[in-house]
């Protein structure tokens, strides 16, 4: 299977200028776990629901004050939509992130995150299981 498969292809986005607690009320709105930072038309980094809590831990005052580019980060793992879901999960294992945005070319189509790959896991488990009872069947 092909994280193109399995990806989010619903983009949501945020200007890296964009205030922090904006960016947590829009990820809540959308119930995603993480946003794709840009700077006009190009991402920039990448903002998770762990780097708002931890902005948000620092203190109230210093929180309200902090835009995205404040928490994003900006060396960003990607992943090609022709990669295969054992390749994802390779590369989250080894990087440690849980949100990899989907790159083709030079644009950013998706994100795969480690709730889709999970589910896709489970439905392949659902299906293997299917077929071997039916097997048990004849």
């Amino acid at each position: 299977m092909k994280v193109r498969d399995f990806m989010t292809d619903m983009l949501i986005t945020a200007d890296e200028s964009t205030p922090v607690s904006e960016a947590a009320r829009l990820m809540a709105a959308e119930d995603i776990g993480s946003l794709i930072v840009t700077r006009g038309d190009m991402m920039v980094g990448i903002v998770t629901q762990r780097d708002i809590i931890e902005a948000h831990l620092l203190s109230p005052d210093v929180y309200e004050g902090l835009e995205v580019k404040d928490i994003m980060m900006t060396q960003i793992v990607t992943i090609e939509p022709e990669a295969d879901l054992w390749q994802a999960i390779a590369l989250m294992d080894q990087t440690g992130k849980k949100h990899i945005p989907v790159v083709s070319g030079t644009d950013t189509i998706g994100v795969v995150s480690a709730t889709d790959v999970i589910r896709v896991l489970a439905t392949m488990k659902i299906i293997a299981e299917g077929a071997e009872g039916a097997d048990e069947d004849y």
